[in-house]
């Protein structure tokens, strides 16, 4: 039968003691020993079957560390395998991240910036021709394109209005919907204008 509890933990009983008082008299009148020839006896006896089941149970416990050693070094090396795995994936993610990012380019130190503004017509009439509406030739003119550049530095585009396109209801600026009060009829431009 199988130990289930380690005997090196057991202490010799205490022959001496009342519980062992009429075993030791038997024995005594048995063996016609003395009392302390007895309790030695008994001690001694004792021993040699402790020292057997320590040996039994340190046998019996060997194979069993050893599975358990086993079983840890495996779990050690799993552990180390999702580790590399783990850095593996946090380097290839930083590699992703920084092709992701953006990079600063070169640039000429010779070259120069130009101090023109191409004109550019009110967001109206972007608005419209986007509608493929009509748009007078006024609202392309320079001094009207001008007048637009001046607005918009001077201006916000906080105001927004809802509009209906496709079915679907939008916020837009209000100036892309708003038509100057000083536009002219095609028919009324001067010929410079046209230039």
């Amino acid at each position: 039968m199988p130990l289930v509890v380690d005997p090196s933990l057991e202490v010799v009983p205490d022959f001496t003691s009342n519980l062992y008082a009429g075993i030791c008299v038997d024995l005594t009148g048995a063996t016609n020993q003395t009392e302390e020839q007895v309790i030695e006896h008994l001690t001694q006896t004792w021993n040699a079957d402790h020292d057997a089941r320590v040996a039994d149970w340190n046998q019996n416990q060997e194979p069993e560390a050893q599975a358990l050693a086993a079983a840890e070094r495996v779990h050690a090396a799993q552990q180390d395998a999702e580790h590399i795995q783990c850095e593996t994936e946090a380097e290839k993610e930083q590699v992703e991240a920084e092709k992701k990012k953006l990079k600063m380019n070169g640039f000429d130190k010779t070259s120069t910036i130009g101090d023109f503004l191409a004109p550019c017509p009110a967001q109206y009439t972007i608005q419209k021709l986007t509608n493929f509406e009509y748009v007078e030739l006024w609202y392309f003119s320079l001094d009207r394109c001008k007048d637009t550049l001046k607005m918009l530095h001077s201006t916000a585009d906080n105001n927004l209005s809802l509009t209906r396109m496709d079915n679907q209801l939008m916020l837009c600026p209000m100036s892309a919907f708003k038509a100057s009060k000083s536009v002219l009829a095609d028919h009324e431009l001067m010929f410079l204008t046209f230039l």
